[in-house]
Order: structure tokens, then C-alpha cells, then sequence
């Protein structure tokens, strides 16, 4: 049955018309066949093959990434202006200078030295010696420092230096070297200078603004720094290391002349001029005596003095200055204080020094037998008065003796139970400062000083 369907072509022929869809052929050239054309017999059989398109290799990440960017680049580049308009005024207005500041508050900026120089009532010379720590090479512009007690609850500076311009690098040391500064609030002064004297160790701040260049960049800074300094803790110390007394006496009263350790246990060095300081036994002044040109650098200091010993006033008060004494005399020594009377530079008074040292006692202990031996010393070393002259002239007054013996006999009963020791009775006491005992001192002393 397929085959009844089949159409007839063993006879086809070129010029034969092509059959209508209703499958008569019709005549030439006058009806239109609506069936599709047969190719010739000399189109290859390979034009009803279709060859399929070559698959496309999968782009890569970074194909990817570039091609969305040149899509889209110039969204992306307005995206990047609005950014950095935004980021970089936080970074150079904010981010850099909270970076430095950070960086001036971690410094520790130690005192390891310097000097306070008084040159005037109204003027200190001052040096400072400390360092800087730095992450970053950066260049420091001048700045002005004031200086000011951090525990005033007002900021009230005292002073102010000028810190040079600097580069620092790493570990830097920075210096300050005598510059003159004027006292600007003298209360101030006077009460960190009190602090200097009286404690082991004194708290010095500072305070100013400064500019920090890093490269072509430049940030503020504020600088608000306190450091702990090592001070005199009331000259732990002091003491009379020797003295002699002038025989006769110079024409202006001085009398005793010797050295005394003056130490300073802090880092900065101190300088106060001639310092004149009465010597008291208890509460009797007796002696005067001054220290020349006084420049305290750190350590034991022992400066030569000279001044007045006053006798008279020794000898109307043995009793009164030999009571004071008992505990020291027990253990040996002499207690001799002192408390400043004057502090001058060039002719004027320092009066922030004064203020001070006048309300100050300071007290040094003096070896019964070395005070002894500097005394003796005294008439043995070139000097021209003899020390049997000098025992005629003390002794001899009888009325002097008599006096100050009575005046011991009047306090002996009241300082008794003070005293460790006991004191020999009154006929002892007769016998021991009696003309024969006198004389045999005499003669002791003429022996002795004939082997010399």
C-alpha cells in the first residue's frame, strides 16, 4: 500500500513541468507549479549537512573581573573621586594628627639632667638634658615650654624655656642649654622650690604646642608632659667636715673658717650664690657663716665657709647649750644645726631662696675628737698664738669660770635624768677645773706640742 503513494520518476525529464501540488503538470509557461524546486544534480550532497558552531571557551576570573570593570569603568571612577573626597581629609585632618599626638603622649621625656641657676631676684639660668623616642623620622618646629606645678589647680607657669627646632630619629637626646628665663609667678616658684628642698624626689611639668613635620606632611601637636626628678631631700648629709678657728680674729669678726658637705641628691644641678647660714646649738644662734658662690651639681659637695663663732655667747650659755647636747654628747658627737640667713647673688637677695632656707633646719653631727683635733689644729699649723696662751686666757678668767660653772650648777640637778651618763659632783668638778689640774693641762700641752 506504501507503494501506491510513491511517486513515478523513471521517466522524468528537465524540461517537464513541475507537478502542482495536485499532481498534474499542467501546461508550459501558462500555470504556476506552487511545489518547491529540485536541486541540480551538480550541488554537492554535503549542502544538506549542517555543521554545528565551534563551543566558546569559559572566560576566567580575572576575564571576568576585567571585562565588568571596562563596562563599567566610569561608574567606577566617579565612585573612587566621591571616595577619596571623602577619605583624605579624614586621614590628613584627623588620622595623621591623632598619630603623632599619640605618639608626643607616649613619650616618657626623663629628666636625666640640667641645671637651676638663681642670677637674679627675677631671672633663673636653665638647662635641661632629656630624650625623645621616636617610631618615625620627623622634624619639630620651635616650641615654647612653661613650666608650672602640676597639683595648682589653676595653671599657673612659673617659667618657660624654648625647646631649639629638632630632627629626631629613634633615640634622641634633646638639650636645653642655659637659656635665661624671667620668674613669672614667684608664689609658684617658691612652692615647687620647697618641694625640691624638702622631699626625695619632686614632679616638674610642662606644657606647650608645637608643630611635627613627616615628610611634606605636618600635624599639631601638644605637648603636656609630667616627669618625676630626683630632688635634695633636705640635704641628707649635711655636715661639717672641718673647722678651724682664726686666732686672732680679722678685722670684720671672722673668726672660724673650715668646709661642709653640701649634697645633692637630685639630676638637676642647683646654683643659690653665697649662702650665709647660722649655726645654732638648740634654740641658741652661735655662729654665722657663709658659703661663696654655691653651684650644687649631683653628689657630695664640700664647699669652704668662713664666718663667726660667737664665744661670748658660748660661754654666757654653757649650761643652756651643754643641756641641748646630752644626747648627742652621749653618743659621742656634737649637734650642730643650721638655717639660712641670706642667700645673695651679685649684691641682691634672692628672696624664692631665701623664702625657703630661712624656714629650714638642717642638722649635722660633729665628732667630739675630731672637733677636738680641728680645733687644736688650729694654733698648731702656723699660727702664732699657743694653745697654753689661749687656755691662760679662757681659764685665767676666773670670774668667766666661776659663771659658767655656777650656771651648770643651777641646771645640772634639772637635766640629770635627761642624761645618760652621770656628771662628776661639785668637788670633782673643783678639783678637775682647779689651778692644779690647770697646770698640769698646761704642761701636757707644752709637751706635746714641743714633739711637733
Amino acid at each position: 500500500m506504501a507503494s501506491a503513494f510513491r511517486e513515478d520518476t523513471s521517466h522524468y525529464e528537465h524540461s517537464s513541468p513541475a507537478a502542482s501540488i495536485h499532481g498534474d503538470r499542467g501546461d508550459d509557461g501558462e500555470r504556476t507549479s506552487n511545489a518547491p524546486l529540485r536541486p541540480g544534480d551538480d550541488a554537492s550532497s554535503t549542502d544538506h549537512v549542517q555543521e554545528k558552531a565551534a563551543v566558546a571557551a569559559p572566560l576566567t576570573k580575572r576575564q571576568k573581573v576585567k571585562r565588568h570593570c571596562g563596562r563599567f569603568r566610569w561608574w567606577y571612577l566617579i565612585g573612587l573621586i566621591i571616595l577619596l573626597a571623602i577619605l583624605l581629609p579624614i586621614l590628613f585632618l584627623v588620622i595623621i594628627p591623632a598619630i603623632v599626638q599619640r605618639i608626643i603622649d607616649n613619650q616618657p621625656m626623663p629628666v636625666t639632667g640640667g641645671a637651676f641657676v638663681a642670677i637674679s631676684s627675677k631671672q633663673l639660668n636653665v638647662s635641661i638634658t632629656t630624650s625623645l623616642s621616636t617610631p618615625l623620622p620627623a622634624d619639630i618646629d620651635p616650641v615654647t615650654l612653661f613650666m608650672y606645678n602640676h597639683d595648682t589647680p589653676n595653671f599657673s607657669p612659673f617659667c618657660n624655656i624654648t625647646l631649639p627646632p629638632l630632627h629626631v630619629d629613634g633615640d634622641t637626646e634633646i638639650n636645653i642649654s642655659e637659656q635665661t628665663v624671667t620668674i613669672t609667678n614667684e608664689t609658684e616658684l617658691i612652692s615647687w622650690f620647697s618641694k625640691v628642698f624638702d622631699q626625695p624626689n619632686v614632679t616638674l611639668s610642662t606644657r606647650g604646642d608645637s608643630v611635627v613635620h613627616l615628610g611634606k606632611l605636618h600635624s599639631d601637636a601638644h605637648i603636656d608632659k609630667t616627669v618625676t626628678v630626683n630632688s635634695l631631700n633636705q640635704l641628707s648629709g649635711f655636715g661639717i667636715e672641718h673647722m678651724q678657728l682664726i686666732m686672732p680674729a680679722e678685722a670684720n669678726g671672722t673668726n672660724i673658717q673650715g668646709t661642709l658637705n653640701l649634697p645633692n641628691w637630685g639630676a638637676l644641678t642647683l646654683g643659690i650664690g653665697n649662702l650665709s647660714l647660722n649655726l645654732m646649738s638648740g634654740d641658741i644662734r652661735i655662729g654665722l657663716i657663709t658659703v661663696y658662690d654655691v653651684l650644687l651639681p649631683h653628689g657630695n659637695n664640700s664647699r669652704y665657709f668662713n664666718g663667726e663663732l660667737f664665744l661670748d655667747v658660748l660661754f654666757q650659755n654653757i649650761g643652756s647649750i651643754l643641756s641641748s647636747q646630752s644626747d648627742a654628747l652621749n653618743d659621742g658627737n656634737i649637734q650642730i644645726d643650721a638655717t639660712g640667713n641670706a642667700t645673695v647673688v651679685n649684691g641682691e637677695h634672692i628672696h624664692f631662696i631665701e623664702a625657703i632656707l630661712n624656714n629650714r633646719r638642717v642638722t649635722s653631727y660633729v665628732s667630739v675628737v675630731k672637733l677636738a683635733s680641728d680645733l687644736i689644729s688650729s694654733f698648731t699649723n702656723g699660727t702664732q698664738v699657743a694653745i697654753p696662751d689661749l687656755l691662760d686666757d679662757i681659764f685665767g678668767n676666773s670670774t668667766l669660770i666661776q659663771e659658767a660653772l655656777s650656771h651648770w650648777n643651777a641646771t645640772g640637778n634639772g637635766t640629770a635624768t635627761k642624761t645618760k651618763k652621770s656628771w662628776p659632783s661639785a668637788s670633782a668638778r673643783r678639783g678637775l677645773f682647779g689651778p692644779g689640774a690647770l697646770s698640769l693641762l698646761k704642761l701636757g700641752m707644752r709637751m706635746g706640742v714641743g714633739k711637733y
